[in-house]
């Protein structure tokens, strides 16, 4: 799969800069976890950003930078961030690499007119292994159990996992997800993932960013995917309390506000009404199992 193929080049590219010592690692400060920030979002699971072209100004609380081509940046869990396209000798493009529930997702990104940023590629992976990557993201976000002097050490060690590791899954085309259909739904289907923390989240906002109307976004995903695109946020969103609630990190408050639930009230009763029982229920039912 050429898509595939594309990604490794750019992921292998990265690893012979950090191997080399010249690769710009940008980490934000792990500051204002899942607080409300204006014009900015966050998200449950760190994310890795490659920029390939252009230039991105990050605004996240406790720090603002501009992360130029060639640098990479790993965006803990939960930190408020806002992204700014920037072209300079190149137009703008990234690459960002987030988690989801069964594996791994990757995106290339570029900005349109107005400067939005809008995905314009990417590949959805099944795979326990690229989906327990992400791990070495957070141990890279919280470094400090590390002594100072072991950090960079510490850290390009992590990287160089998670760099190879995901060559060597895009490498089994087995586990590359193709959702055939329309380009629209597959448009949708992205932002909706770059925005699931998000409480306003919407289908009319989803197709004002995709400059459609509402009315077509939602014949054509219920067309090609046989479900409400209403529907699907919610089940994606239960998707992702689910897997928070099983890694233990958060509070039933915690997860609910990650996945853009507004109040804990309205997440426990949306999760019972998906799963058949409360969001504690489910966590003491894994603990059981354990």
């Amino acid at each position: 799969m050429p898509s595939a193929q594309n990604y490794c080049k750019d992921l292998q590219r990265t690893l012979a800069r950090l191997r080399s010592g010249k690769l710009q690692v940008r980490i934000p400060p792990r500051q204002e976890l899942h607080r409300k920030r204006p014009n900015s979002h966050f998200h449950p699971n760190p994310e890795l950003f490659i920029q390939t072209g252009g230039a991105t100004d990050f605004d996240c609380a406790g720090q603002t930078f501009q992360l130029g081509t060639g640098e990479i940046c790993v965006m803990p869990r939960g930190v408020p961030h806002a992204e700014t396209p920037v072209d300079l000798d190149t137009p703008y493009s990234i690459i960002v690499c987030m988690n989801v529930q069964e594996g791994l997702y990757l995106m290339r990104a570029r900005a349109d007119a107005s400067r939005r940023i809008l995905g314009h590629d990417h590949i959805r992976l099944i795979s326990t292994r690229g989906h327990d990557i992400f791990r070495y993201l957070d141990d890279i976000s919280n470094l400090d159990h590390i002594p100072a002097k072991h950090r960079h050490a510490y850290t390009r060690a992590l990287l160089e996992a998670f760099f190879i590791t995901t060559c060597s899954e895009l490498s089994q085309p087995a586990k590359l997800v193709a959702r055939p259909g329309s380009p629209l739904v597959a448009e949708a289907e992205k932002f909706v993932h770059a925005h699931l923390s998000e409480p306003k989240l919407s289908v009319a906002g989803i197709a004002l960013a995709l400059n459609c109307t509402p009315d077509h976004l939602s014949r054509m995903f219920h067309r090609h995917r046989r479900l409400t695109l209403s529907t699907w946020i919610a089940q994606e969103r239960i998707a992702q309390a689910r897997s928070l609630l099983r890694s233990g990190t958060y509070n039933i408050s915690e997860v609910g506000w990650a996945c853009g639930f507004n109040e804990p009230s309205y997440f426990i009763r949306t999760f019972k009404r998906h799963v058949g029982m409360t969001p504690r229920q489910y966590r003491l039912s894994l603990a059981e199992k354990n």
